[in-house]
């Protein structure tokens, strides 16, 4: 018995060493063998969202500008009207996409330095027009309508071959056509009770038109 024990424990320790072995080796050769790749460099990059409000106005980025960048000179001065002689006043406002991204474009006006605030607005009336002669807006943004009126915020269709409301970014300021732009006439003309509204004299309106421009 004592013989066959310690042939046992011969026999279990040449197989516990077998076993260390093939484990250093086998965890040794693996570790011998690796192989790696690599995509670096990723990265995003986010296009720019601008636009140009006639030649030399730019569009101003994150808030309605009352100032400085954003903040475009008048489409329309009237000064020393005289109910006699005075049809109307036009003036041009060019909008360009010059972004890099396609973008939309709404008209308002209404809210804080575009409310119409002077009692001449009642007898004054503003339309809006643009290069657009057929559907879908027909040229027409907003018809003639009274300063004390409702001009409910219109989204603006390029003018493009088929108009859409999505325009192309990467336009040129100034060029106010085609897929990137659209040129728009404002015309303010006397209202009704103009010329015999006595209390006009000597009063005044104003008001500010918004463009907005938002990533399509």
């Amino acid at each position: 018995m004592e013989g066959k024990s310690k042939r046992s424990l011969r026999v279990a320790l040449v197989l516990g060493a077998a076993v260390a072995g093939t484990a250093l080796v086998g965890w040794g050769g693996l570790a011998a063998w690796s192989a790696y790749t690599e995509n670096a460099g990723n990265s995003v990059a986010a296009g720019t969202l601008s636009h140009a409000n006639g030649l030399s106005c730019v569009s101003n980025l994150g808030s309605v500008p009352t100032s400085g960048t954003g903040f475009c000179t008048a489409t329309i001065t009237i000064a020393n009207v005289d109910p006699a002689t005075w049809t109307s006043t036009v003036g041009q406002i060019k909008i360009v996409n010059t972004g890099s991204l396609n973008s939309t474009f709404q008209l308002s006006m209404g809210t804080a330095l575009q409310a119409p605030t002077g009692t001449l607005c009642a007898d004054v009336t503003l339309g809006v027009t643009d290069l657009n002669s057929g559907s879908p807006d027909n040229g027409t943004v907003w018809a003639a309508t009274a300063l004390t009126g409702t001009f409910t915020a219109a989204n603006l269709y390029n003018n493009a071959a088929s108009p859409v409301l999505s325009w192309t970014g990467g336009g040129t300021a100034g060029t106010a056509t085609g897929a990137t732009g659209d040129t728009y006439t404002v015309t303010a003309a006397p209202g009704a009770g103009f010329a015999t509204h006595y209390a006009d004299q000597g009063t005044s309106c104003t008001f500010g038109l918004l463009f907005t421009q938002t990533a399509a």
